[in-house]
């Protein structure tokens, strides 16, 4: 049973909410009417360089994702679609791509892709890609490279990697020519300032205005006001009231994992998988998300988010034999100083007790954790994983296989032959998947959390739609009376 303190169990966290709300209640007067003519959604952070090799954080990514086209695109029901490309053909490892009319050539197409290819920092998104060249005025060859997987699943990865922002298609002579980016998208940048994108339309379809609020109170307190079409609410806010006439709630599937990797020095007592299976048999992750973290995240002892492969329809793996250190053994955890992983760690430390093992609370900043990581420096650290795309490999391969031990995102430095052959070899059918997520199981290279989920909100009379998941955000999630992609 999951034993928690006051401040675990959540009532210190509804205080602040009930304080929030009093302030607000004070600040609040009345409802505001949001203009129909334009779009607005908040930005946590500044989106300042709109370059697509540089939409790397959220926001940027949010931006570019609306501002540019790629040759395939997640609609908002989160179903990969073609966009600029207008069919395909697989034929042994290359595949011939039709491009449709009135949109990019088949130069602005080869310059963008290749542009990602020399780039030191983003050429992993086409490595599954060998080369692309020109076959007609109007479509391509993309040449995959050699791996034992089959041609298809090869593919199908290469195909997902090419809905990010890094692919974007803009118009090849205007950026050879003065370095701009001309999208091929109904939006234009009308004026970017140090806290707004306002983005205008060539089809007089609604203006998307984009607003950077760090602060999360200041976000609400615009969302109360109805000056929002999307709000997330995050932390203390997810309890918070809305008006259910002019919102309504939705849920995003963000494909961030939550886990505390296991790297240890094999006279560890934790070097033992039996004991580390016995700590995630013993860890309530259901009731943490749940009620001490709010519901910001749903429990799961596997690391594949269900939206994108079913889960393991086996049980969690009995622990077997293990020992328990004498005397205590005491074990580094490294984690950030934000509120949800100070209440993990709190939580670990009470499980771990159980089993003789102390945990030594080490709080550092990211880029220090990640360095003593890819140091190999020893400990438990307690970390969260954003899928770079929608696709299970994504939360396997980087994750768990020996070759990117360390830097490469294998922060428990697994190394298993078998495991190693499994991903190698996979075609990533569901059943393929729940094995490869059993095999992980039984080894316990983490003590499992689980996933966030987003926590939505969508203005009733807006024409903008929450996607379910966030590649879904872009043009098709904008709909317009008359207007067809």
């Amino acid at each position: 049973m999951l034993k928690m303190s006051k401040h675990q169990s959540g009532i210190f966290i509804l205080l602040e909410a009930a304080l929030l709300i009093a302030a607000f209640s004070a600040f609040f007067c009345g409802k505001t009417t949001k203009r129909s003519d334009s779009i607005t959604i908040p930005l946590k952070y500044r989106a300042e360089i709109l370059d697509p090799l540089q939409a790397v954080d959220e926001s940027t990514v949010l931006v570019v994702n609306f501002l540019h086209r790629r040759l395939y695109a997640y609609s908002p029901a989160g179903i990969l679609e073609n966009d600029l490309a207008q069919s395909e053909t697989l034929s042994g490892r290359t595949v011939t791509i039709t491009l449709k009319p009135s949109g990019p050539t088949t130069a602005d197409v080869i310059y963008a892709l290749k542009r990602v290819q020399k780039d030191a920092n983003q050429s992993w998104v086409m490595e599954q890609i060998e080369s692309v060249s020109a076959v007609s005025a109007n479509s391509i060859a993309v040449q995959l490279k050699y791996s034992p997987r089959p041609a298809a699943t090869d593919w199908q990865l290469a195909k997902i990697k090419l809905t990010l922002p890094q692919c974007a298609i803009f118009r090849s002579a205007d950026h050879q020519r003065d370095k701009s980016f001309t999208p091929f998208s109904r939006y234009r940048v009308e004026e970017q300032t140090g806290d707004r994108i306002l983005l205008s339309t060539t089809d007089g379809s609604p203006k998307l205005e984009f607003l950077a609020m760090p602060d999360e109170t200041a976000r609400y307190f615009a969302f109360r006001e109805a000056r929002l079409d999307a709000y997330e609410a995050l932390g203390i806010h997810r309890k918070m009231p809305y008006d259910p006439e002019l919102y309504e709630p939705r849920t995003m599937y963000d494909l961030v994992v939550l886990y505390a990797a296991f790297n240890v020095p094999e006279t560890s007592a934790l070097a033992q998988p039996g004991l580390r299976r016995a700590l995630n048999l013993a860890f309530d992750r259901n009731t943490l998300c749940q009620n001490t973290l709010l519901g910001a995240c749903l429990g799961a002892d596997y690391p594949v988010p269900a939206v994108l492969s079913k889960p393991p329809t086996l049980p969690f793996p009995a622990a077997g034999d293990y020992l328990v250190p004498s005397p205590a053994e005491t074990v580094t955890l490294f984690t950030l100083s934000d509120k949800e992983r100070i209440l993990i760690a709190e939580y670990m430390r009470d499980i771990f007790k159980k089993f003789n093992i102390k945990l030594q609370f080490r709080i550092v900043d990211l880029p220090s954790m990640v360095r003593e990581s890819n140091k190999g420096t020893h400990g438990i650290y307690l970390m969260k994983w954003s899928g770079d795309y929608p696709h299970a490999e994504n939360f396997l391969v980087p994750l768990f296989h020996s070759r990117n031990a360390g830097v490469g995102g294998n922060r428990a430095h697994v190394k298993d032959v078998l495991l190693d052959t499994m991903l190698d070899r996979s075609g990533y059918s569901v059943k393929e998947v729940q094995d490869i997520e059993q095999r992980i199981r039984y080894l316990s290279p983490w003590l499992f959390i689980g996933f966030q989920n987003m926590q939505f909100y969508r203005l009733k009379k807006s024409r903008l739609t929450i996607p379910k998941i966030f590649a879904g955000w872009g043009e098709k999630a904008v709909v317009q009376s008359g207007h067809g992609l």
